[in-house]
């Protein structure tokens, strides 16, 4: 049996569109399982450190590699230490108040970005991808990214500074510096995420433009 090119051409795009909704429907489901994942991980987390008073936080230190850093063959010129992860207790309130925030958001963020994505992945099987709810979500997700790193980030290196402040009065004040720092990384992503909101609206006003001509 000899296949025409039109026949060729029809097979092609039912298995592309076969392929795009398999696909569709496996990013639906694992945003699904992210989102759920992160938010009892990240709760779990919270309420953890909140109960036991043991905070699991990133501190910058200033200090030199221990002898045993250079008892190899090779030679060791210069070398420190940048920083630290630590379990610290006995903060005060407030830090740990800014350390929680911080995790919090996170948290939120998190829980929003996989809400976006299936609620995205949902319209898009059902052949609607421009509808309004979905513009609204990505432009959210695009300033909860953002405002929580400006945010988030903000208190929760405000937090580790006063950490590291309380650490300092047994361990020397050179020890922990007063500094923390900060990932810009996620408010990139969250502006990318806002031109893509504005594409979404430009689709959404062709679609409506377009509707019943054809």
């Amino acid at each position: 049996m000899v296949r025409t090119p039109a026949a060729k051409a029809a097979r092609d795009a039912r298995l592309e569109r076969r392929l795009g909704r398999g696909l569709t429907w496996l990013v639906l489901a694992g945003s699904v399982v992210f989102g759920a994942l992160s938010v009892v991980i990240g709760a779990v987390s919270l309420i953890g450190q909140l109960i036991s008073d043991r905070f699991a936080v990133t501190l910058l230190v200033d200090t030199a590699l221990p002898a045993e850093a250079s008892a190899g063959t090779a030679e060791l010129v210069d070398g420190t230490f940048s920083t630290a992860d630590v379990i610290v207790s006995g903060l005060s309130v407030l830090p740990r108040f800014l350390l929680t925030l911080e995790g919090a958001t996170a948290v939120a963020t998190g829980l929003l970005v996989s809400v976006t994505v299936g609620y995205f992945c949902w319209s898009v099987l059902r052949r609607r991808p421009f509808n309004r709810p979905v513009f609204w979500l990505v432009a959210l997700v695009g300033y909860a990214l953002v405002l929580g790193t400006v945010l988030g980030q903000g208190f929760g290196g405000l937090g580790r500074m006063m950490a590291a402040d309380e650490l300092s009065a047994a361990a020397g004040a050179d020890f922990w510096p007063l500094a923390a720092l900060i990932d810009p990384s996620p408010a990139v992503a969250g502006l990318v995420i806002l031109v893509a909101a504005a594409a979404i609206r430009v689709g959404q006003r062709l679609q409506q433009d377009t509707a019943g001509l054809v």
